[in-house]
């Protein structure tokens, strides 16, 4: 277990990358419960206050946030943020 404090930013891009995780992961069926009681969590944290991920909640988080990075990577779009929130994930 690990805390995480998550700016407003960090909570925006980590929301974002979950979603497109969740509806990649409900297209090919795959477990999909684990990532939509992840989005319910972070939705539901105040922005600017530390809470505890476990290392599942962590490892979900950081393949979603990599998936968004490579994304924008190929679309020729900033970064910035989703940087910054791997590097919070690591």
């Amino acid at each position: 277990m690990r805390k995480i404090k998550l700016t407003r930013a960090n909570k925006t891009i980590l929301l974002k990358a979950l979603g497109d995780y969740y509806y990649l992961q409900r297209a090919v069926n795959t477990d999909w419960r684990e990532t939509r009681y992840l989005i319910l969590k972070v939705d539901s944290l105040s922005a600017g206050k530390k809470t505890v991920f476990t290392r599942e909640e962590i490892h979900l988080a950081r393949t979603a946030v990599n998936q968004l990075r490579n994304k924008k990577i190929q679309q020729g779009q900033y970064t910035d943020a989703t940087d910054d929130m791997l590097l919070k994930l690591i």
